[in-house]
């Protein structure tokens, strides 16, 4: 369960992108096993998914958009901790699962249409101070 303040669920809807929009830097297929791997999540071979924790209280769901041998991007909209947003963004990009800042990753924030780097977005909807945890 949640219980920290720094892992409030909070609701979202994005789009994710790589560097300047472009796509993030990974293959479907790649992705697709990372995904598979997290507990609960069920992933289709059309790239949508849908991941439920917590008796329901965080649900995500998410589609994989893919060209060229990479992710172009991924819609992703639901409600989680900042905990769950970190396992499931690292496992679409393939990072390393921290709380510190991800080089060139960006999220158009829907339905402002509101583009931002990752790290902002996380700021601005889950308002933690882990984001700064691996600064120092």
């Amino acid at each position: 369960m949640t219980n920290s303040k720094n892992d409030a669920i909070r609701p979202f809807h994005i789009y994710l992108y790589g560097n300047d929009r472009g796509p993030i830097p990974t293959s479907f297929e790649a992705t697709a096993s990372r995904l598979e791997a997290l507990p609960l999540l069920y992933f289709e071979p059309d790239g949508s998914f849908v991941w439920c924790r917590d008796r329901g209280e965080q649900q995500i769901y998410g589609m994989l958009y893919d060209a060229a041998g990479q992710i172009q991007y991924c819609e992703i909209q639901g409600k989680c901790s900042l905990s769950t947003w970190i396992e499931l963004r690292s496992a679409i990009t393939g990072e390393l699962a921290t709380a510190g800042p991800v080089i060139g990753l960006q999220a158009m924030r829907l339905p402002e249409q509101e583009l931002q780097e990752l790290q902002s977005f996380e700021k601005s909807v889950w308002r933690s101070t882990a984001h700064r945890a691996n600064a120092s």
